[in-house]
């Protein structure tokens, strides 16, 4: 493919993600939306005609044979990301899943030896690494900006209450905390420190049996990540890490980071920029934001829109270029967070 090209995606779904991604694929470089698809074509054709220049199918293998696409975007249930993301690969259609791409480590496996055995495109849609902020935190790290990093601190938890049939807590579709909201920290943990020497973690288990709230401890060579998600409260929904120069902080919530801030200490971070959306926290960033704070620099990078568009921009960079993955997000990373995932849930839980 040419440099400059277009890339016509396809999305497979018609759900509130679904929804986002076409939102803002129309603030994405070098992508465009061309097709849709649901088991329901009618609602497959209700979501086409709501979007100049879509076309809408009553499946996906129909959208796939069609040549309206050249890539696909997977925003259907977790159950179906398998099944959906073998029949691109054996199309040789690039495809981008929703996360997690599947809650299954073998199903994670069986997809990354169909796509290298066909050098298909795939990708883990976890478009918090390609936010601009989370790329000048890395970059902030690996410059020392913050001196030697000694510790990462992750929370991240929105109050659901139990019901049996839910995404959220059946296991059949993929349940759980760490599935829907540890996958985040975890992810971004390995981006900014690598890979973990050690995992230990505890979990409360629902009454389906799922992770209703979870607390995960990495090492990496001197550097500790902690980790909490739930569905059990409203979490802080930060991100903190504290090097031996300073503290570094991503605002609530963190996964949709617009900025940064670095403290010349904890105690300091912890006045001026709690988590929380409660009132008190909220009044208290809000006064601090116009204060003056020795030694603080703040760092903004604001976008509009949802910010999916910058993982299809780096999606849709690599189909061009003919790459199988893209270098910052690969199946490599993808199934290492399923492994931490799986042995943070091969503990037995705590009792609640």
């Amino acid at each position: 493919m040419t440099q400059n090209k277009t890339i016509r995606w396809g999305i497979a779904g018609t759900g509130s993600i679904a929804k986002q991604f076409a939102s803002d694929i129309a603030l994405a470089h070098g992508a465009v939306l061309s097709a849709v698809c649901s088991r329901d074509a009618a609602r497959a054709n209700g979501f086409a005609s709501r979007h100049s220049g879509v076309s809408g199918f009553g499946s996906l293998t129909s959208m796939i044979n069609s040549d309206a696409i050249e890539a696909v975007y997977i925003a259907t249930p977790n159950t179906a990301h398998h099944a959906q993301t073998l029949e691109c690969i054996a199309a040789g259609m690039p495809v981008l899943i929703e996360k997690p791409m599947t809650t299954v480590l073998d199903e994670a496996l069986e997809i990354q030896h169909a796509a290298s055995d066909k050098g298909s495109f795939v990708m883990e849609a976890l478009w918090s690494r390609y936010l601009p902020a989370i790329a000048a935190v890395r970059a902030a790290i690996r410059d020392g900006v913050i001196g030697t990093v000694r510790k990462l601190e992750a929370d991240i938890a929105w109050k659901k209450d139990f019901e049996p049939t839910s995404r959220f807590f059946d296991k059949a579709q993929g349940g759980g905390a760490l599935y829907d909201l540890g996958v985040y920290p975890i992810s971004l943990a390995r981006y900014f420190l690598g890979e973990p020497d050690s995992i230990d973690a505890n979990w409360r288990a629902a009454p389906s049996g799922v992770d209703m709230a979870a607390t995960l401890y990495m090492r990496f060579a001197g550097t500790e990540a902690e980790i909490h998600c739930g569905f059990d409260r409203n979490g802080t929904n930060r991100m903190l890490i504290e090097g031996d120069k300073g503290m570094l902080v991503i605002a609530a919530p963190f996964i949709k980071a617009h900025s940064f801030s670095i403290y010349p200490s904890r105690r300091l971070a912890d006045l001026a920029q709690p988590g929380g959306n409660k009132l008190a926290d909220r009044l208290r960033r809000k006064m601090f934001t116009h204060l003056p704070i020795s030694g603080r620099t703040r760092h903004n990078f604001r976008f509009e829109g949802g910010g999916l568009q910058f993982e299809i921009e780096a999606a849709s960079n690599a189909i061009r270029q003919g790459l199988s993955e893209e270098p910052d997000n690969s199946l490599h990373d993808t199934i290492a967070t399923l492994r931490i995932i799986d042995a943070a849930l091969a503990s037995p839980p705590t009792a609640r």
